[in-house]
């Protein structure tokens, strides 16, 4: 009797703790849905991005983003016993690993290859992982093609010599990053753009990064109400999970 009170109890666990172990495995879809626009984005905006956001790091979501016109993947990048993959980082970091069965980058380099542009977006930043990434995109990388994005400044700093035709994104996540960001001349130099919360998205913001000559993405919009305002402010991309708003950008 109580070895089959345990087997209960252990079956329980293993059914409660599954959808939180495949996520740790990296083999959880990220979420990703299709919700109509309300308010509806107005008609005869200004051509914006509409990037998928960490759809690469599934090959489901991969493919549901190209097929509601996503321009661009995005695909979480860390570094899994020495290889480069697709995946977000977790609790634990030597666990992790071990446990991780997700993608490789390369496979998801090749799943999303149909789209117009890939964004890896860094969940790590040492430097034998910016070396990784570096010989990487050696072959791949072309003008236009990579947007790499990270809230690191000193990992873009690293990277810009190394990798020339990247554009390069600072992540603002916080008023101290947008502070960081027009302080240091050197960091807007090596920038081709910043990716930034959609709440520290103002008219403001956009204007200084604009005069710099750089790229303003939104993250992450899934609401009609917040597209229409960023879109509206003239934000050159936003981040979302909402097949529907890659549909209306599209």
């Amino acid at each position: 009797m109580v070895a089959g009170v345990v087997a209960v109890v252990l079956v329980a666990a293993l059914v409660v703790a599954w959808p939180q172990a495949r996520v740790y495995a990296g083999v959880a879809p990220p979420r990703q849905f299709s919700e109509a626009l309300d308010p509806a984005l107005p008609p005869g905006h200004s051509p914006v991005l509409g990037v998928a956001h960490n759809a690469g790091n599934n090959p489901a979501t991969t493919a549901a983003a190209l097929e509601h016109g996503a321009d661009v993947i995005e695909i979480d990048v860390i570094s899994v016993r020495g290889q480069l993959v697709a995946g977000r980082q977790q609790p634990w970091r030597w666990l992790a690993e071990r446990a991780f069965r997700g993608p490789t980058l390369a496979q998801a380099w090749d799943d999303a290859s149909a789209a117009r542009i890939i964004k890896l977006d860094l969940q790590q930043n040492d430097r034998p992982l910016l070396d990784e990434l570096v010989t990487f995109l050696a072959p791949r990388s072309g003008p236009g093609r990579v947007m790499i994005s990270t809230r690191d400044a000193a990992a873009l700093l690293y990277l810009r010599p190394r990798l020339p035709d990247a554009t390069l994104l600072f992540t603002l996540a916080s008023p101290d990053a947008v502070r960081r960001l027009f302080s240091d001349p050197a960091l807007l130099a090596a920038i081709g753009g910043v990716s930034a919360f959609e709440g520290l998205v103002d008219r403001s913001l956009v204007t200084r990064v604009h005069q710099q000559g750089l790229l303003v993405l939104a993250w992450t919009v899934n609401d009609g109400g917040p597209l229409t305002r960023v879109v509206r402010l003239g934000v050159d991309g936003v981040t979302t999970a909402n097949l529907a708003v890659l549909q209306a950008l599209s």
